[in-house]
């Protein structure tokens, strides 16, 4: 029995096997959602912190917001810090200080240690 493509399977919007794509750190994968549960923080304010560093998330398809392995690092560093009791405006101030830029932001990532 020669197997094929599913009935009705959508085609990656990157052309790459989903196997290099959910090994790929850079990849949105996650939808915010996950991203909450994840990170174990809420809606609000994760949407806060989004808005104090000027994140925009990645769109790819269904214009859901998603996110990858090195935004979630970063986002969880983040979430950290906002936990301890800084303001979204210091967090992002310290996000800036240390280049800790997500792919929105257009600066160079380092991993969150």
């Amino acid at each position: 029995m020669v197997v094929g493509p599913r009935r009705g399977a959508a085609t990656p919007p990157t052309g790459r096997p989903w196997r290099d794509r959910v090994a790929d750190p850079d990849e949105p994968l996650f939808t915010m959602a996950v991203a909450i549960d994840l990170l174990g923080t809420t809606h609000h304010t994760l949407r806060r912190l989004e808005t104090a560093i000027d994140f925009a998330g990645e769109r790819p398809s269904g214009n859901q917001r998603r996110y990858s392995v090195r935004d979630l690092e970063v986002l969880s560093a983040l979430c950290e810090l906002y936990d301890r009791g800084l303001s979204p405006q210091t967090v992002a101030t310290v996000h800036r200080e240390l280049g800790l830029a997500l792919p929105a932001t257009g600066g160079a990532r380092r991993p969150v240690r």
